[in-house]
This record gives C-alpha cells, sequence and structure tokens, in this order.
C-alpha cells in the first residue's frame, strides 16, 4: 500500500503542522499513518463483509452464507492458485468466531484484538466434500427449527409447546441416514407439533445439558423425554401425534355439535361415505384439530353409520365443511363453506382466512386502553403494527386463541394512525408489542412465527420492564427516586438479544410494591440518547440509584449513583445489589491481603481501565468470583492499579491483568501464586484455583475405587472427569457445593480418566460423567457401570436427581443411620 501526504496542497494541515517541530510531524505523519494502516486491515478481515453478511444474521444465516462461499473458494475447488489456502483460513476463521456467541460478542466489541485470548481455532477445516454433503444438515428446510443456546431458553424451556427435537453432529454417519426421515416427518406435522434440530458440535454445552450422550438423540419437549422408538416416517410421526392434548370429536347424533367441544367455536365437519370422495381419517383429523386448536372444533361424521347427521347437514357426498356459527341448521348452512381438499395444512389455511380479523384500532381507541392500562385496568393487549392492513402470514391469526383469556390481540394500521406509529418507533412490518399494566411496552424481536410472538407476549406481560426513550432521561431514570437497571442495546447484536430475556427474569424477583425499575433503550431507535450516555460497548447494563433508597439491600450498595456493570449472568441484580468481586483501595489490600490470616484464601485481580485485555476478562472474573461466594475464607478481589499505583507497585506488578492468589497456611502476602494460564476465563481460573481451595470431594485412583466404592455399603456418587476438560473444570465448583450438601447422605468422589484405566471399564465416553453407586447389599461387589446421574452442569439438579434415586432405592441418610 502506498500513502502520499501533500503538505503544500492543504492550508490546514499544513498550518496545523507548521506549528510542530520536524520531529513532532514524523510523528504526526506516522500516528496517520498507522490509522490508515489499521483501518485498511480492518476494513480487509471484517468478519461480517467476509461472510458478506449483515451484522444481525443468526447462525442459520451464518452457516449458509459460510456454507455457500465454502463451495466456491475451498482449496479442493481452486488447486492451481497458491493464495486459496490462506483466503479459506480467514473464511473459516470468520466463520468459527461469528457462530459462538461469546466469540462473536468480544469481536464485535473490541475486534481481533479482542480474540487473543480466547481463540486459537480457525486454522484447519473440513475437505470439500464434507462442506457440499455434510454441513448445515437442515438449514435449507424452512419447516425444521434449527435452536441454539439462546433461543432453546426462550422458544423450547420456557414454554408448554409441544416440540420434537434432533440432537445431531454433523460428523455422525447416522444422524445423515435420519435427515430425508426427519425432513418427511417435519413436513407431515409442520404446524401440529414444531420439529427441531440442534447441531451439538456447536452447541455441546446445551446439549450435554440436555442428558444427550449420542447422537442422533430425538427428544419430546417440554415432558424433556428421548424418544426411544422406531425411527421410520410413520413411527415418528405417531409418537407426536400421541403428544397432543386436543381432540377431534366423532359426531353420532343429531345436535351433538351443540354438547361437545366449545360452543363458542366454529365447526370443521368431514363426513364420510362410501364415494371415494374428500373424507379426511382419524389422523388427518387430529392433525387438523392441533393446527387450529382454540380456534376451531374439528369433528368427523360416519355418514353409513350416522346417516340422518349427514342428512341434516345436508352433505350427501363425502366433503369436509366450515361453519362459522352453530348449531348447525339452515342458516348455518347457508354461510358455510366446503373445503376440497385432503391436506390438514391447507384446509387450516383456508378456515383461518374465513376467520375475523384482529380488533382493528385507530389513534382514540388505542389511546382510551392505554390509558385504561396506565391505571392497571383491563387485559393487556399485544398490538400487531401493519402497513396499509396488507396481508401477513395467515398464521398470526392464531394469536387471539392462543392468548384468549389473559391477553387482548390487537391490530393498528400505520397508514392510518402514523402518529402512533411514530411515537412507539415503528420501522419495519410487521412489529408486535405488548402493552402492560402501568402503562409500559416492549417490543418483538424475535421470529415471527404466533408460537414465538405468544410466547413473548406471556413473558413480557408479566415483567417490569418496559421501553424507554429520550423523555425518560435524566428524568425520571437518573433524577428520580427509584432504582433503575437500564439495558442499552440492538436487535443485530446478539448477545444483547440473548440479554434480553435473561434481563426480563431478573425484574420478576421483583414485587409491584418495589421501588426498582427496570428499562431498555434501543441504541439503534435512540442514537443520541446512547452518544450522551457514553455508550461505547453493548449490552451495557446501567445501574443508577437515587440517594433517598428505602430498600435495605439497595442500601447495601455502594455509590457512585451512576454506574456501568457488563452483563455477567442472569442473577443480575444480585450481582448489582451483592458484588461478587470485592473491590480494593490501598487500605483495603493492606488490611486484607498483606495484613490477612493463615486460614484466609484471597484471588486477586490487578487490572488498569485502559488495558483492553483487563476489561475483556471482567465478566469472566466475576464469573469465577460467583462459583466460590459462599466458600468459608474464600475471596475473590480486584484492584484498579491506575487508581492506586503505589499498591501495585509495591506488589511488583508490571503487567495488567496480573492475578494471584493468597494461600492458606501463609499469613499476608509471604507466599503467592500467578496465574500463568494461556486462557482467561472462568473454566481456567477454576483449574488454577482448584488445589488450593478446600474441598469435600474424596479423589480416588485405580487402586481404591473398587475398595471405597464398589466395595462399600454406603451410596456414593462418582465424576467421571478429565483434567484437560474445560466443561468438567467448569463444573469442580458445583460438584463442591453438591458435597458440601449432601455431606453425611451420600459420599462424593471424582476421578481423573485421563490418568486411571478403569474409567474405561467403567465405559466412560465422555467427560464429565455422573454415575450413582446404591451401596452393596451383599458381600458382592457392585456393578462397576453404575446408575447415571443427568448432567446439567448445576448442582442443585445434580442433588435432585440424586435425592430422588435415595427415594426409589429406599436408601436411608447416613446420619439417620448414626
Amino acid at each position: 500500500m502506498t500513502i502520499s501526504i501533500v503538505v503544500s496542497t492543504e492550508p490546514l494541515l499544513y498550518s496545523i503542522l507548521s506549528s510542530y517541530s520536524m520531529v513532532q510531524c514524523i510523528a504526526v505523519l506516522m500516528m496517520l499513518l498507522s490509522a490508515l494502516t489499521l483501518h485498511e486491515v480492518t476494513s480487509e478481515t471484517n468478519f461480517y463483509d467476509l461472510l458478506n453478511i449483515k451484522k444481525d444474521a443468526d447462525n442459520r444465516e451464518i452457516r449458509k452464507a459460510f456454507k455457500q462461499l465454502a463451495l466456491k473458494m475451498h482449496p479442493d475447488k481452486n488447486p492451481d492458485d497458491p493464495g486459496a489456502h490462506d483466503r479459506f483460513l480467514k473464511l473459516n476463521r470468520a466463520y468459527e468466531v461469528l457462530k459462538d456467541e461469546d466469540l462473536r460478542k468480544k469481536y464485535d466489541e473490541f475486534g481481533e484484538e479482542g480474540l487473543k485470548d480466547d481463540f486459537r481455532g480457525g486454522s484447519k477445516y473440513e475437505s470439500w466434500k464434507f462442506y457440499q454433503q455434510n454441513f448445515g444438515i437442515y438449514d435449507d428446510d424452512q419447516e425444521i427449527i434449527t435452536l441454539g443456546k439462546s433461543d432453546f431458553e426462550q422458544s423450547v424451556a420456557n414454554t408448554k409447546d409441544i416440540w420434537f427435537i434432533n440432537f445431531y453432529s454433523a460428523h455422525c454417519g447416522h444422524c445423515h441416514e435420519l435427515a430425508p426421515t426427519w425432513r418427511e416427518v417435519a413436513i407431515q406435522l409442520e404446524g401440529v407439533v414444531r420439529i427441531g434440530a440442534v447441531n451439538c458440535e456447536d452447541d455441546w454445552m446445551l446439549c450435554r445439558q440436555q442428558g444427550i450422550r449420542s447422537y442422533p438423540s430425538l427428544a419430546f419437549y417440554p415432558r424433556a423425554e428421548k424418544y426411544q422408538g422406531a425411527r421410520t416416517v410413520d413411527a415418528l410421526v405417531k409418537a407426536a401425534l400421541r403428544e397432543l392434548k386436543v381432540k377431534a370429536h366423532v359426531l353420532t347424533s343429531i345436535g351433538s355439535e351443540a354438547t361437545v367441544g366449545d360452543s363458542s367455536k366454529p365447526w370443521v365437519i368431514t363426513y364420510c361415505t362410501d364415494d371415494g370422495g374428500d373424507c379426511l381419517d382419524k389422523t388427518a383429523c387430529l392433525k387438523l384439530a392441533a393446527i387450529l386448536e382454540g380456534l376451531v372444533n374439528v369433528g368427523s361424521v360416519d355418514c353409513t353409520r350416522y346417516p340422518a347427521i349427514c342428512e341434516k347437514h345436508g352433505a350427501l357426498a363425502s366433503q369436509t365443511v366450515f361453519y362459522s356459527s352453530t348449531p348447525i341448521d339452515e342458516s348455518a348452512k347457508s354461510h358455510s363453506t366446503v373445503i376440497h381438499s385432503l391436506s390438514p395444512k391447507e384446509i387450516a389455511s383456508k378456515v383461518l382466512h374465513k376467520l375475523p380479523e384482529d380488533t382493528l384500532l385507530d389513534a382514540d381507541s388505542f389511546n382510551v386502553e392505554r390509558e385504561k392500562l396506565s391505571k392497571r385496568q383491563g387485559l393487556p393487549w399485544l398490538i400487531h403494527f401493519v402497513n396499509n392492513q396488507e396481508s401477513t402470514q395467515i398464521e398470526l391469526k392464531k394469536l387471539p386463541a392462543m392468548l384468549s383469556g389473559t391477553i387482548n390481540v390487537g391490530k393498528i394500521d400505520c397508514q392510518v394512525s402514523e402518529s402512533i406509529c411514530n411515537e412507539i418507533k415503528v420501522h419495519k412490518f410487521p412489529t408486535f408489542a405488548i402493552f402492560k399494566h402501568g402503562g409500559g411496552y416492549e417490543i418483538h424481536y424475535g421470529r415471527v412465527s404466533a408460537h414465538d410472538v405468544a410466547a413473548f407476549a406471556r413473558d413480557c406481560s408479566q415483567t417490569r420492564v418496559k421501553v424507554l426513550g429520550p423523555a425518560d432521561f435524566p428524568d425520571p431514570v437518573q433524577l428520580g427516586q427509584q432504582l433503575w437497571f437500564v439495558d442499552f442495546f440492538a436487535p443485530w447484536c446478539p448477545p444483547c438479544m440473548r440479554l434480553l430475556p435473561e434481563f426480563r427474569k431478573a425484574s420478576k424477583l421483583f414485587t409491584d410494591g418495589t421501588e426498582v425499575r427496570f428499562g431498555t433503550v434501543d441504541c439503534t431507535t435512540h442514537g443520541n440518547l446512547c452518544d450522551q450516555m457514553g455508550i461505547g460497548v453493548i449490552p451495557p447494563l446501567f445501574f443508577t440509584m437515587a440517594p433517598p433508597l428505602t430498600s435495605s439491600k439497595a442500601a447495601m450498595t455502594q455509590s457512585p449513583s451512576w454506574s456501568l456493570f457488563s452483563w455477567c449472568s442472569n442473577d443480575i441484580c444480585q450481582d448489582v445489589l451483592d458484588p461478587p468481586v470485592i473491590a480494593l483501595t490501598d487500605i483495603d489490600f493492606e488490611l486484607k491481603i498483606s495484613g490477612k490470616s493463615s486460614k484466609e484464601l484471597w484471588f486477586v485481580d490487578f487490572y488498569t481501565p485502559w488495558c483492553p485485555p483487563c476489561m475483556q476478562m471482567m465478566s469472566e472474573w466475576r464469573r469465577f468470583a460467583k462459583k466460590l461466594k459462599g466458600k468459608h475464607n474464600v475471596n475473590v478481589a480486584s484492584i484498579d492499579c491506575q487508581a492506586y499505583v503505589n499498591t501495585c507497585r509495591q506488589q511488583g506488578v508490571s503487567s495488567y491483568p496480573t492475578m494471584r492468589l493468597y494461600p492458606v497456611g501463609w499469613v499476608g502476602t509471604s507466599q503467592q501464586a500467578e496465574f500463568q494460564g494461556w486462557y482467561r476465563n472462568v473454566q481456567s481460573f477454576l483449574a488454577w484455583a482448584q488445589d488450593y481451595l478446600p474441598t469435600k470431594v474424596i479423589s480416588l485412583a485405580n487402586h481404591n475405587f473398587r475398595k471405597k466404592v464398589l466395595s462399600s455399603r454406603e451410596p456414593w456418587i462418582i465424576d467421571f472427569y478429565a483434567n484437560w476438560c474445560g466443561p468438567c473444570q467448569q463444573f469442580a465448583s458445583e460438584y463442591e457445593k453438591v458435597a458440601e450438601k449432601m455431606e453425611g447422605v451420600v459420599n462424593v468422589g471424582r476421578i481423573d480418566c485421563a490418568v486411571y484405566s478403569i474409567c474405561s471399564q467403567a465405559y466412560i465416553q465422555g467427560y464429565p460423567t455422573l454415575r450413582f453407586y446404591r451401596g452393596s447389599s451383599t458381600h458382592q461387589d457392585q456393578d462397576i457401570f453404575g446408575i447415571d446421574i443427568r448432567y446439567t452442569g448445576h448442582a442443585q439438579d445434580t442433588i435432585d436427581d440424586l435425592n430422588l434415586k435415595l427415594s426409589q432405592y429406599k436408601i436411608a441418610s447416613r446420619k439417620d443411620e448414626l
């Protein structure tokens, strides 16, 4: 790259440079050159540009874009191009980063500089054939919803919707063999049951939390029960239909349509004669009833057995009829519609077209309803914003039935009520917003399907979160009398979208009587406000505290009145009100660290605010602190070396961040151990800390496993782990909680499978694996395979499963025996 700077032709630049010495001029020009070079590198290596995607692309769009480019740019397809390998490595690195939400957040915040400590991947890639045949198995199948760790909780775990989910791996041959069958199942069950797919290579932690240990694994939700039957289309469809709670009615007498089903709902009835016409079978009726659940009654009549009904209804041949009213008399028949189809999906679509539209609100009626809500009167409103009453997804007509009795559903035409849409900042269509008691509202940013919008409306109608704008700053947010948590976000930012449901969860911790408020600011809509608030990185969380607080918890919170907290986990309020990391001053360090007793263990992060790696690491250090929270005499702290220079110099700290521990058995700073790990993340910190932490977990080996565990009459839980396994390291602190909670009830042990061969004898195939051994009731050893305990990574889940096993096998507590 050649850069020419001609000073003589630019008077302004010349006037600036003329006031500097030659050395200063060279320094300024070098800075300009450096900035221009950085800009060139950044523009050339921008990961979004490399993949030709927008910043708000989801994982499915990222995979599709990468696959399309991989098939063109792969070195296997360009054998004569010496630069093909290097170009593909850049492409592969971009994909590996953007598909991972945590890495993507760091890249969005800090660019490639932010990846230095956490990412060494992207240097290996698969063959061209793999990308052509095996990569992104279900990305082109619209009937199959590809799920990641963020939307699994929102769309699956937090709803009562029936899901049938395929957990697979792209490198699994059986997964590819099942794929055509799974696609056909999805087609046959579209609209009946939600069909999903999770790539366990991309979301391995999600799969482990769901107890997935082999591929492909199929499971029904919300029961979270694995399917163990045959894997044919017919068997899978039948199994899914058995999960349905709806009913297709069989009509056996004249007028029975008025006594079965919901008398307030229309009817779809299929009449079956022996003429071979359009008559739906039992399975098709059940599918139709599921698609139209809550909207329409579905029934069938066998005209050969009950001819009087068919004659009364005027059905002289096999046909399917939609009746908009009941009972089915001459008036109802005059407004009926015969539907010529045997497809439940097609029939449902035609029925939905016949159903009335949502309540159309104008500006006046909408303001009347908002006024009621501000006084906590009436039901919340889900508003569907459209443009010129354009046709929308017909499926969205299900919303009134899905939310019946709890939330009103209405529609606003932005061409008619432009002022309302401008106030709400509606820029795209369709847009959904929930207006709730107290006068606040929230906007839906997820998938636009009836199920997802309904789940959003149910969840948000119960939260304390409201949309904020410039009118809310500085008063009431900064100058009011309440405690405010404010999330500044952008809809294109995946970590922001993952934060929103967690933020709503946090708001539910507080009742209406507390002086705590939650708000969101969309920085794409209110860019000037975000600039004024100094929002440089999203999603940040602001916490504001007014001086006259009545909450005892809030009163414990340190000033200043306006502080910035990065998001770290779902118990956000506790993090702010009771910080897990102790902030040290010069005096604190002298008293608490230099003056520590031999019974205390301290971990200290020496950092500076101007150090990007320090800022990147803060959330990981906070997560590390939370893992150790509650442990007796164990403390995690940090000290700002810009504010407290003398202390850091006295401790010989010369680079940032520096993490040190001051162990048990030593007084003050006389003994210390510095973190030397390559990765600065919670797993690495836990692995570093493990040897210094007090433990109730018993370490086992080949020579004592049989005697201590298999021959024991007492129950044991064993964690089979590997010392190189990240999830194992992360689970160690949770497992310690299990040991503390179950002390005197179950012996808690662990064995390192990277060292001891007994793990292979126990047929351990993945790490960590938890096994329960209930105790030998005879003089013979127990089975080495034990009983599986479902691994989720959370102590309480493990404890719950253990207690269930103890109850099942009627094992008394060792405390009781004593």
